[in-house]
């Protein structure tokens, strides 16, 4: 299957990244969210810049890029000197673990520590503040696809059966 149209971009970004995504928390999968998160801002990174969507050595390019230009500012503050890459993206995505520098909370944060915020060294994260940011930021890129303000790169899909 190729995805080459806006509508078939926007399909794939709703159905298959967003749904994942949102279909592990909603099955209280704490681990696998946050890591499919993770992923998932690499690939909504991959529609932002101009290399083919799989170019090599693009994954910290591209997680950066989605953070930086569709999620809020305290993530581009949150990721100073790649910290939610490499603490987040890198070690989930190759160990199922976050690092230690990490809390990953489910629900929603709460005034003694919110999401983002670093305490003794920790930063912490809440499923829900995540998970709504995600989505605003898919929206976003909606957004961008339906106004014609990205060149859409062609994705070549297996069959997934389910």
């Amino acid at each position: 299957m190729l995805i080459s149209s806006s509508e078939d971009h926007i399909y794939f970004l709703k159905n298959t990244v967003l749904k994942n995504v949102e279909t592990a928390f909603e099955n209280n999968q704490i681990l696998f969210g946050f890591m499919t998160v993770a992923q998932a801002i690499e690939i909504l990174g991959a529609y932002l810049d101009d290399k083919p969507l799989r170019a090599k050595r693009q994954s910290l390019k591209r997680f950066s890029l989605a953070i930086n230009l569709l999620f809020p500012k305290e993530y581009y503050l949150a990721n100073n000197k790649n910290f939610l890459y490499y603490q987040l993206r890198a070690c989930m995505t190759h160990f199922f673990i976050p690092s230690a520098k990490l809390s990953l909370n489910f629900g929603k944060d709460n005034k003694e520590k919110p999401h983002l915020s670093i305490k003794n060294g920790i930063m912490y994260l809440y499923h829900e503040n995540f998970l709504k940011d995600f989505q605003i930021a898919v929206s976003k890129l909606e957004k961008r696809i339906l106004e014609r303000k990205l060149k859409l790169k062609s994705i070549s899909i297996g069959e997934i059966n389910d």
